[in-house]
């Protein structure tokens, strides 16, 4: 276990009981997440040929978030 775990699981100790809970429940949210998210060799491939791109243009946060917006409708 890191440091950093170990010091958020003394923090999360002095919680409440419902509080304890609240945040076990978010930490395996995270974990189930963290396993469920993947890419697939092709996706990774294609994330590597373009960083490995001197010309690539990067776009700020907003801009993604517009661009994905742009998507759903």
């Amino acid at each position: 276990m890191t440091k950093l775990l170990e010091q958020a699981l003394q923090e999360v100790q002095r919680l409440s009981p419902d509080e304890q809970n609240a945040a076990a429940g978010a930490l395996l949210d995270y974990v189930k997440h963290m396993r469920d998210v993947g890419l697939t060799d092709d996706q990774l491939e294609e994330v590597r040929r373009r960083r490995a791109n001197p010309h690539r243009t990067i776009v700020s946060h907003a801009e993604a978030r517009e661009r994905i917006n742009k998507l759903g409708s």
